[in-house]
């Protein structure tokens, strides 16, 4: 059997929605609404569908890839315009008669949720907010949320999520897969955070939506809001502002950063280096299990590319082991450098909340070089991460960095610990 989607095109009254991504590819509780569609059509045996696309349609077929996944034929047609369900019907069906689906939902426009047609998405954004907050029961009950678990009654937690002891969950509410909530935050009642959120330490949110890859600052308090990258909007009154303070809300995109930090030889050695030291690793994560800790600790960071003190910036989530010192607390973040996200020599990640500190245009150069494993402030010896001299080092590399003030930095790093050993086991 065939059938027609349609996807949303402008919808002016939730404009904000759509800054990022098409209205069919916004997240819904994990999901988007074009894979909620997906598998309710699939679920209903249909094989073959024509998606309708006037907004972004290349986004969406590289979302879509091939379709296999759903085990069925999906055709990309790119619209200059959205069609109404009488055109959609009338261009198809006027080809072909056999093998569609049986009465009205043939043809569909994706403004609501499957089975829930009486709930516009769309018409404001109090009515987004409300009808997902009426969806949970049902998204949670769902045979598909695998790794899903009730915390309590009303209290959804995925998987992979690390939530600190001493947060407290109000009922109901919904944390997406990888999320990260800070010490003392309150989540909750009627919130929900999307996949890979990160709620800062102190931090309040109730009735409110925090969007996927969004950061919550420490001591932020979010209501009656839908929190998306800096986009902050009251769905209430529809009233939308973009937050310029990175340390209360901002994007935690993951594109990899186009700098000499993901030189593939860099990378590589990263790897190698990660693998052959694997067994330090594990111990320092056997420690923190024997002390009843957490073996990594989430840190969050501003990426270097982002670098204005007025304007939104990216951050990203990186982590450091709780139960060693030293280099080894560092070791989880070659992973980084493997991937392109570090560079081996570079300035040092600060958080949103630590880099909005930075004060002058020369501070700020802190944030145009890459982030780095070792900084020359490590070279350097500097008894504090973020002090004077650490800036000055910071600036002083972020002018002056090329290959041969690199390769001092390491030589130096590695001798000062060679160093340190030695007269530590003189004095054994």
């Amino acid at each position: 059997m065939k059938a027609v989607l349609i996807c949303p095109g402008e919808r002016p009254t939730v404009s904000a929605l759509a800054q990022t991504a098409p209205l069919a590819l916004v997240p819904v509780l994990g999901k988007t609404l074009l894979e909620y569609w997906l598998d309710y059509l699939v679920d209903r045996g249909v094989r073959h569908i024509y998606l309708l696309v006037s907004d972004r349609p290349q986004q969406v077929q590289s979302w879509l890839g091939d379709g296999l996944r759903w085990e069925l034929k999906v055709e990309v047609v790119p619209e200059l315009y959205e069609p109404t369900p009488a055109e959609a019907r009338a261009k198809y069906r006027g080809n072909e008669t056999a093998g569609w689906l049986a009465g009205p939902d043939d043809v569909i426009v994706m403004d609501f949720l499957p089975s829930a047609p009486e709930h516009p998405l769309f018409r404001s954004y109090a009515d987004w907010f409300r009808t997902i907050k009426d969806w949970l029961p049902q998204a949670a009950s769902a045979p598909d949320r695998v790794g899903l678990r009730e915390l309590k009654p009303g209290v959804w937690v995925g998987m992979h999520s690390r939530i600190s002891p001493d947060a407290e969950l109000r009922a109901p509410c919904w944390i997406g897969e990888n999320v990260l909530i800070g010490v003392r935050a309150i989540i909750g009642p009627r919130t929900i955070v999307e996949n890979g959120g990160v709620v800062g330490a102190d931090s309040e949110i109730a009735d409110s939506i925090v969007g996927a890859e969004t950061y919550v600052g420490e001591l932020t308090e979010v209501k009656n809001s839908l929190a998306r990258g800096g986009t902050l909007i009251n769905w209430q009154t529809g009233f939308c502002t973009h937050v310029p303070d990175s340390f209360l809300l901002c994007a935690l995109s993951q594109h990899t950063t186009t700098t000499k930090a993901g030189h593939w030889l860099g990378r590589l050695m990263a790897a190698a280096v990660m693998l052959l030291t694997l067994p330090l690793g594990l111990f320092a994560v056997l420690k923190g299990w024997s002390r009843g800790q957490r073996a990594l600790r989430p840190l969050v960071a501003v990426r270097p590319q982002s670098a204005s003190s007025t304007s939104a910036v990216d951050a990203l989530v990186y982590h450091e082991f709780t139960a060693v010192n030293g280099w080894m607390q560092r070791w989880p973040q070659l992973w980084k450098v493997a991937r392109g996200e570090f560079a081996w020599v570079g300035n040092r990640p600060l958080s949103p909340a630590v880099a909005v500190m930075l004060s002058n245009d020369f501070e700020r150069l802190w944030l145009k070089a890459p982030i780095g494993l070792f900084s020359l402030a490590d070279a350097e010896a500097c008894a504090e991460p973020f002090d004077q001299e650490a800036r000055v080092h910071a600036s002083f590399y972020a002018v002056r960095a090329d290959w041969r003030l690199d390769m001092s930095i390491l030589s130096r790093i590695f001798g000062l610990r060679q160093l340190r050993r030695t007269s530590f086991e003189d004095r054994l």
